[in-house]
């Protein structure tokens, strides 16, 4: 639009800008300046995107926050939706780090940082996240205070530890002197590369940006009030150390990135084909009498020898291969997410033994009556515990049933036997399987319970996010521990710390002792009931929603099975991340989305008795 001309009693003055959604003007009425965006027709193509951008204009409208531009008038029917809002006088964060770098001191990013994370407060609980904040759309008033553009918003419920990584990346990219700091410091390169402290910045500020960008979301602050105090505490940059290692050197010129040499497509397509002529000749010497024919006597056949085939008499598992717990029958594999479906004959033919380190096998305490427990797993006998209480007040306040738990976490081969294989942090058929959503491991456990002939425990209804599952606690399948279960199962009738010890090195395998890779499961010494690993090495999904205050006011005493609702399930155990103290111990409690899986996350497996 041309200025003068007229928008919904608005006088276009000029066109102030374009962003990927709109146009933006500068406009008047009643001698006061508004801003008016435009959105395109074309980004409103489907519905998603339309319905979208109506929830976030109407939320947007509720606001009432210092920080965001005084929303006038919206209306996200009207052809094209607009949005005007009042006309704010500053200068962005991309605009003062281009020329005048010297006002992005340290203290003036504490100061707006913490302006930012109350602003992120407050829009989630509009179910706004700042998913697109960037320094171009940060504005900086005559009073040095923050104003966040509406193009930074979305609608969309995210967990808060992905916020506060959107808001660290800006933070870091506004202390750098890099020349290169959008490129050091941008989101894709932060999510696969370790952070590392910013040249000229205080060493408690980067310990708190490091935090904020770890690239295991369970290792960030729980939440953004918590990243808020541990900022407004922080001391002052005079009484601070100064971190004064150089960044990470980025070549002069970024365009020599692309002018490395490209293989030819001939080369690889020879050495492909090579491959497979030798593949074929390896697969003709086995199963074939070719050798024979090439230099035996004369008028030989070539025949088929079917050496390979697996003989219908030798179904049973060689004697000589080591006997380990933590053998499973493969099912013929599909899809990812889809139960691993075949005839009983297929399954046959693809067992195989899965060889384990050895594992020293500790006897648990003598129990009455304890009936012999399906392999592999420990008999848990009916019993009462203080749920979420150790030392402090160990009596107890909950009743469970019996019921029988696994010795191990869930390995890799395990899961592939059912599953497609997941994007494992460290990988090995042996080692535990993470990294997988909590709605997949339901889809594996029914699969597992018909696969052994067992009733499935789960009821799953609805695809992808709006999937729902219930629960029959008195099926024989497969299924996640409680929380109450999985708590009961680790302190083994003790009050350690870890499951198993005072002495987390003793029992598990932690940020100190494992390198930061997980291990083969049971090679640390197992708790007073002959379970391994329940602290450390992979933290575990449990059944439970999580609800931080659920423990402090349980609705029921005799087998709780957590919250009806929630959107996050909860998370027990510690990893190969956690190190000694809060975080590994047996009370520590962490949530994730039940629809994505996280590094250094698997399971272990339950079954009714």
């Amino acid at each position: 639009m041309n200025p003068g001309t007229t928008f919904r009693d608005y006088t276009i003055i000029k066109m102030l800008n374009k962003d990927a959604e709109g146009i933006k003007y500068i406009v008047e009425k009643d001698g006061r300046e508004f801003l008016l965006k435009l959105f395109y027709r074309a980004s409103l193509s489907n519905i998603t995107n339309i319905f979208n951008l109506q929830q976030r204009l109407q939320q947007l409208n509720k606001l009432e926050d210092k920080h965001l531009p005084k929303v006038v008038e919206i209306d996200p029917h009207f052809d094209p939706p607009y949005m005007i809002v009042e006309f704010m006088h500053g200068v962005s964060l991309a605009d003062l780090k281009a020329h005048n770098p010297q006002k992005l001191t340290e203290d003036f990013i504490r100061l707006i940082a913490t302006q930012i994370v109350n602003t992120a407060i407050t829009l989630h609980q509009y179910q706004l996240t700042l998913k697109h904040l960037a320094l171009s759309n940060i504005m900086i008033n005559d009073n040095d205070e923050v104003i966040i553009l509406s193009s930074a918003i979305t609608w969309e419920e995210r967990d808060e530890r992905e916020e506060m990584f959107f808001i660290a990346v800006v933070l870091a990219q506004a202390l750098s002197q890099h020349d290169f700091y959008k490129t050091l410091y941008s989101q894709e390169r932060l999510s696969t590369q370790k952070f590392e402290f910013i040249n000229g910045v205080s060493v408690p500020l980067n310990k708190i940006l490091a935090e904020c960008l770890h690239r295991n979301i369970l290792q960030r602050y729980r939440n953004l009030n918590e990243l808020l105090n541990t900022l407004v505490n922080l001391p002052p940059t005079s009484e601070c150390e100064i971190w004064t290692e150089q960044e990470t050197t980025i070549p002069d010129k970024l365009e020599d990135l692309s002018k490395k040499e490209i293989p030819k497509i001939r080369i690889e397509v020879t050495f492909w084909v090579l491959l497979i002529l030798i593949i074929a000749i390896v697969v003709m010497l086995l199963t074939t009498n070719i050798f024979s024919v090439l230099f035996g006597g004369r008028g030989k056949k070539l025949t088929y020898s079917a050496w390979l085939m697996p003989n219908s008499e030798s179904d049973t598992i060689n004697a000589t291969v080591p006997q380990s717990d933590l053998q499973r029958e493969k099912p013929t594999q599909t899809t990812y997410g889809e139960l691993k479906s075949g005839t009983t004959t297929a399954r046959e033919d693809f067992r195989k033994q899965l060889p384990v380190p050895k594992i020293t096998t500790v006897t648990p305490p003598p129990v009455a009556a304890k009936p012999r427990p399906p392999q592999n797993m420990i008999f848990i006998a009916a019993n009462t515990m203080g749920f979420g209480r150790l030392r402090e007040n160990p009596n107890s306040n909950v009743s469970l049933s019996s019921y029988y738990i696994s010795k191990f976490e869930v390995t890799q081969a395990e899961w592939n036997a059912y599953m497609k294989p997941a994007n494992c942090s460290t990988f090995g058929e042996n080692l535990p399987v993470d990294n997988i959503s909590w709605f997949d491991i339901a889809i594996y456990c029914n699969g597992r319970s018909e696969t052994e002939g067992l009733t499935p425990a789960y009821k799953i209804r609805g695809v992808g996010a709006s999937r729902v599952v219930t629960c029959d606690f008195k099926a024989n399948g497969y299924r996640l521990p409680t929380e109450a279960e999985w708590e009961m199962a680790a302190k083994a009738g003790k009050l350690y710390n870890y499951s198993g010890s005072d002495d987390p090195d003793e029992i598990s395998w932690n940020r100190e002792n494992s390198g930061g890779k997980i291990h083969t499961p049971g090679t640390k010494k197992p708790n007073d009931y002959g379970i391994y690993d329940m602290t450390g090495n992979v933290s575990e999904w449990v059944w439970d929603w999580y609800d931080v205050n659920y423990i402090r006011s349980l609705p029921t005493f005799i087998n709780p099975t957590g919250p009806d609702t929630g959107t996050l399930k909860a998370i027990r155990g510690g990893s190969v991340m956690n190190g000694e103290g809060r975080n590994l111990n047996i009370m520590w409690r962490e949530k994730g989305d039940p629809n994505r899986g996280y590094q250094y996350v698997g399971f272990r497996l339950v079954r009714s008795n």
